[in-house]
């Protein structure tokens, strides 16, 4: 399906700059699972593990709906430090039959201690695979996931920092948890504040 990189920007903070988050085979089956092959650099050494996360936004109206699909304890190491993530897509059965077509989004977060100081949101597009079914979707109450295609939009991701306590580093004057950066080159279908995709603060 290709190789598509959405450069996430980088991110200045105590300890951790995120160089950039690399969508691998923006588009592929509904089944398949997500890659994103992540770098980041460690001025200093935190002296615990990242937590990073991946999450799939079931509903654009109710979070109860949103699906973890992993998360994960990276040790960081000093310098630069790349990964590769990759996850199971999320279960349709759990999804709202009415919001598995059409347009959601998958988040990348990162977190020290519990604290979240990254989320990086991505568009996707779900629609049929075959050009006739999506031109004339068969009336059913739930759309058969093999026949699901997606399409992760990863040129425009929604990047968020989160201002966070490091080890020795305390917050500025600013509270923490507060935005620190917000932007995004698109605007957001989503209704939801905290996906990571629509406008804060």
């Amino acid at each position: 399906a290709g190789t598509g990189k959405g450069e996430a920007g980088n991110s200045s903070m105590a300890h951790v700059d995120i160089l950039g988050v690399e969508v691998l085979e923006p588009q592929a089956k509904y089944s398949d699972d997500l890659k994103f092959e992540i770098t980041f650099q460690c001025r200093t050494k935190p002296q615990e593990d990242l937590e990073w996360r991946i999450v799939w936004v079931g509903s654009a109206k109710n979070e109860k709906h949103d699906q973890v699909l992993d998360e994960v304890l990276v040790p960081p190491e000093l310098g630069v430090n790349k990964f590769e993530y990759v996850v199971g897509g999320p279960d349709p059965s759990k999804l709202p039959a009415g919001e598995i077509l059409g347009v959601t989004v998958v988040m990348v977060q990162a977190l020290y201690k519990g604290k979240e100081f990254l989320r990086i949101g991505y568009y996707v597009k779900i629609d049929y695979e075959d050009e006739k079914l999506r031109e004339e979707p068969p009336e059913v109450d739930r759309p058969d996931p093999a026949l699901l295609e997606r399409n992760i939009l990863h040129t425009e991701p929604r990047v968020t920092r989160y201002l966070i306590e490091w080890d020795d580093v305390a917050a500025p004057s600013q509270e923490t948890g507060a935005i620190l950066s917000d932007q995004t080159g698109f605007s957001a279908p989503s209704e939801r504040s905290n996906d990571g995709l629509s406008n804060q603060g």
